[in-house]
């Protein structure tokens, strides 16, 4: 038995209340002879796209120990469940004891914020009007048009010394 992080996503027009939701988590786990450690609420929002032609979602953080020969199996029960939209399950090697302590001590139908690292990419790294590094076409035409740096003192230079 391994331990395994599963981000669970519920379509919020079937399933409003915690105890249902965590009903069909634990109903899924089961299926699969999992262990449940702890499963908390992370958020209700706005889908980024239409999934199922719904547009908004509950994500829900399970932690859980199972056989890996099983995991399949749990991912093929979620996509024929109606009431789960996705599901994304990856090893949780750095989960501490601490950690998991920490969950299991926060009310589940409670969102819980995201810690550090944990959050958007451009909440941590990027401001408003940053692309990523990425340069518009007229960044990128103007730097091939414009002489190197240092051309016309170059030139100066040597035409001083003639």
């Amino acid at each position: 038995m391994k331990r395994y992080e599963g981000m669970f996503l519920f379509d919020t027009a079937v399933l409003r209340d915690w105890p249902s939701i965590e009903q069909e988590v634990r109903r899924l786990l089961e299926r699969i002879g999992a262990r449940l450690l702890v499963a908390v609420k992370f958020d209700e929002r706005k889908l980024a796209y239409e999934i199922r032609r719904r547009k908004r979602g509950t994500y829900v953080l399970t932690y859980f120990e199972a056989s890996p020969d099983k995991i399949a199996d749990l991912e093929r029960d979620a996509r024929l469940s109606e009431t789960v939209l996705r599901l994304l399950v990856l090893r949780a090697q750095n989960l501490t004891e601490e950690r998991l302590a920490q969950l299991r001590a926060h009310p589940a139908d409670v969102p819980i914020a995201p810690q550090v690292g944990e959050g958007r990419r451009h909440d941590d790294e990027h401001h408003e009007g940053d692309r990523g590094g990425r340069r518009s076409r007229d960044e990128q035409r103007r730097d091939r048009e414009a002489p190197p740096a240092g051309a016309e003192a170059g030139a100066g230079v040597e035409a001083a010394e003639l």
